[in-house]
């Protein structure tokens, strides 16, 4: 497989095309601040897409840097971006770690890293479910890619939001379920991230890599045992609660290889593959009304609804994507300036991109709850897959209650994963 920079095989493809929009995004450096820390000054709420974008490639480099051996959520600022080693945000608790059976307390925060072990569960969104596992697409189903092998994803917590629900019970499903306002700090940081199964065909140089145990199915998606795979990352969500963002800020990127970038020919936006890369979502053969399709046919089972594939389909299919939103031109070069910046260019790092970051534009209104959600949409092509043309990070997450809750839970999920004490059950309200 090509293993030239992704930048450079778009910027060819680009110069083979007549009447095509050729406009090479600028391959300067200048004004690219990296830095082990989180960036410490957050832009106002009128500020450019191009200055909450310049802040989410900072978060998402300062979080991408090796962790302190010991010392979990924080930098080792001695070393270099991309040494061997778990990153920052790999060692933030995840749902498993916080949300123990029995809703047992969780223990201190620096305790030792678990080795990792990531579900599939085949619901349809976390707001409607009664039980889910830090693994589940955002709406719509699993996601197999082209290998036939499923999407996995894990949700973590910093430990600012770790504190916060620790201090408060909160990993007590009866404890949240009744708590009437829930108000995470500020510097509050969660991470979902999807991942894919690589193997022989792939080249995993391009990928953050992860050894992990998952959850194998068989053909009609039922858990089936486990296995041991080496797992690349393809999608990243970092949300923020920054001061003076009670929305939070949105930040989503991609690997650069699982769908093609689009350019503009004649006025209308088309697929421009780049010369031997193998993407893991897409399928250039696939017919127009196949893209983007959930998997399932819906049944309802023990009070949820569950995936079953569609007739003529198995949990092997592959489900080809295809991006429904363009990345702004501004973006794309934004992305070409870091990637092509030395500390990045050395690392995995430069086959990530950003997608988009969505931020709360009017955040300090009473009356505008969701703070006008600047831009729009925004949907990350492994995570909101079927649910592209309407996904809004803030929009969807404005709805989030625990379980069994009729009150808002501060636009995080995270409380769908509380456990009950042992000896009672819960029932999520629908």
């Amino acid at each position: 497989m090509n293993t030239f920079p992704r930048f450079s095989l778009i910027l060819l493809g680009l110069l083979s095309l007549p009447a095509v929009a050729r406009e090479q995004p600028a391959q300067t450096t200048s004004g690219i601040d990296l830095s082990c820390q989180p960036p410490s000054v957050v832009p106002i709420a009128d500020a450019s897409q191009d200055a909450f974008d310049r802040y989410s490639w900072q978060m998402f480099v300062a979080l991408s840097w090796p962790a302190k051996a010991g010392a979990r959520g924080q930098p080792d600022c001695s070393a270099a971006l991309g040494a061997p080693g778990p990153t920052v945000w790999q060692t933030y608790k995840n749902v498993d770690e916080i949300f123990l059976p029995g809703a047992k307390p969780p223990g201190p925060w620096n305790s030792a890293l678990q080795a990792k072990r990531l579900r599939l569960i085949n619901i349809a969104a976390l707001k409607n479910n009664t039980v889910v596992h830090s693994d589940n697409q955002a709406v719509g189903g699993w996601l197999i890619d082209q290998n036939g092998k499923p999407t996995y994803y894990e949700l973590a917590a910093n430990e600012a939001s770790y504190n916060y629900i620790v201090a408060n019970d909160f990993y007590n499903a009866d404890i949240v379920s009744k708590a009437s306002n829930i108000k995470f700090p500020s510097a509050t940081s969660e991470i979902k991230s999807s991942w894919r199964i690589l193997t022989a065909q792939d080249d995993a140089s391009r990928y953050l890599q992860m050894p992990a145990t998952v959850t194998q199915f068989n053909d009609q998606g039922v858990p089936d045992g486990t296995t041991q795979v080496n797992l690349g990352l393809v999608g990243l969500h970092i949300i923020t609660k920054a001061p003076g963002y009670p929305q939070w800020i949105w930040s989503t990127f991609e690997q650069v290889d699982n769908v093609p970038p689009k350019v503009l020919v004649e006025g209308k936006w088309v697929n421009q593959p780049a010369p031997g890369v193998k993407y893991s979502y897409f399928n250039a053969g696939a017919p127009a009304d196949s893209l983007n399709q959930s998997p399932c046919n819906w049944t309802l089972q023990d009070g949820h609804q569950v995936c079953q594939p569609k007739p003529g389909t198995s949990f092997t299919t592959p489900n080809p994507l295809d991006r429904f939103t363009p990345l702004t031109p501004a973006t794309v070069t934004l992305n070409s300036q870091f990637q092509a910046a030395a500390q990045v260019q050395s690392t995995v790092f430069k086959y990530y991109q950003l997608v988009t970051t969505q931020w709360p534009s009017d955040p300090s209104n009473p009356s505008n709850p969701q703070g006008s959600p600047t831009p729009a949409l925004a949907a990350n092509v492994t995570m909101e897959s079927y649910i592209q043309p309407n996904s809004s990070c803030t929009d969807c997450h404005s709805k989030a209650t625990p379980i069994n809750s009729r009150f808002k839970a501060d636009f995080s999920y995270l409380f769908k994963f509380a456990k009950a004490p042992a000896g009672t059950s819960i029932k999520d309200e629908e």
